[in-house]
């Protein structure tokens, strides 16, 4: 297992206290093993079995699997967006703001596909971080709406189309080349009514203006 994918939390962590040095490497086998098993198919056992932790230890920290799922998922969702922000202050096209979030989202899935397989299932089964999903993304919905070059609802439905297209993506390709991202990003700028000629220039643009070679 590449070490950057079960360190997020431990690193984090470094240089406080015991207490949160234990919930980082707490976090970080929860990440693992839900990643590896799903969230109904993992026990309590097996997130204290990977963290080499007493299974009492998990209880110092949480009541419920639940509760540790929104703990893992709301700071995965936290780490990505502050990754997909970084430097969109500037860009105020909204087909552009989507493509370039939705690259950066799949870019760095490609180095912790982890993240996104529970952020997934957060998402999913979380009812808080859906509401957190749909404000997230509405502020570039609507910019994209008031320009006129989307034409949807903004709601929990567009949401979970968006996310179901990213999924897909991911698990047609899991090493996540820069071909299957294009093509995600197109298929997303689809669903929010761009035309497909405009949709596969945005996103060549976004590719060539915004995004590295990787």
């Amino acid at each position: 297992m590449n070490s950057a994918k079960a360190q997020l939390f431990r690193d984090r962590a470094m240089g406080a206290r015991k207490r949160e040095r234990t919930r980082g490497v707490l976090l970080d086998s929860a990440v693992s093993v839900f990643a590896e098993k799903g969230f109904s198919g993992a026990k309590i056992r097996d997130i204290t079995d990977r963290a080499k932790l007493a299974n009492g230890t998990f209880y110092n920290y949480y009541q419920t699997k639940d509760e540790l799922l929104r703990d893992v998922a709301t700071e995965l969702a936290i780490e990505l967006t502050k990754r997909i922000n970084d430097d969109m202050e500037s860009i105020t096209h909204g087909p552009t703001r989507v493509a370039l979030a939705t690259a950066r989202l799949l870019r760095t899935v490609r180095q912790q596909a982890e993240w996104l397989n529970v952020l997934l299932e957060g998402v999913f089964m979380v009812p808080e971080l859906q509401s957190s999903a749909v404000a997230y993304l509405r502020k570039d919905l609507e910019l994209g709406t008031q320009q006129g070059h989307f034409s949807v609802t903004v709601d929990l439905l567009l949401i979970n189309q968006i996310l179901a297209l990213i999924n897909v993506g991911r698990r047609v390709d899991p090493a996540m080349c820069d071909v299957t991202i294009k093509h995600t990003c197109d298929a997303v700028l689809r669903v929010l009514g761009v035309p497909a000629k405009k949709a596969q220039k945005t996103v060549a643009a976004v590719f060539d203006l915004h995004l590295e070679v990787d």
